[in-house]
């Protein structure tokens, strides 16, 4: 008996090393997916700044500079909402991630605690009784 709670617990060790490194395949994941979005946005920054010191040397009058700059100003916000959708998207697509990733370990671990503990499980309900018709 001794030997089969050992072995059992062995199988159980395996299963939360497994769901553990699950986990950090998950989290490297979007950690890489964030971090590409950040120098997106970055550059798109670097862009847009260059752009506009760019335009000080090129404009002839005051009238010129401010539609450039509006112009500038909408085309970098236009990429900042983009890129926040990008990132939303990430955001749920993470949330299904862990959550399919919870279920199914916590369904490992409900699986796993007769074997490795025994008598630690919930007793069965009863089945309902039928009404009298």
């Amino acid at each position: 008996m001794d030997t089969k709670i050992i072995e059992n617990w062995q199988d159980y060790s395996k299963g939360a090393m497994a769901s553990a490194k699950e986990l950090e395949t998950i989290n490297t994941r979007i950690v890489e997916q964030i971090t590409a979005k950040q120098m997106e946005l970055a550059n798109v920054a670097f862009e847009t700044g260059t752009r506009y010191m760019n335009s000080l040397t090129e404009v002839k009058g005051v009238q010129e500079l401010l539609a450039e700059q509006t112009k500038l100003a909408t085309e970098f916000n236009e990429k900042l909402l983009e890129t926040a959708r990008g990132t939303a998207d990430i955001l749920t697509e993470s949330r299904e991630a862990y959550q399919a990733w919870f279920e199914k370990s916590f369904k490992s671990v409900a699986d796993g605690v007769d074997f490795t503990l025994p008598g630690l499980t919930p007793a069965k309900k009863p089945a309902a009784k039928k009404a009298a018709a």
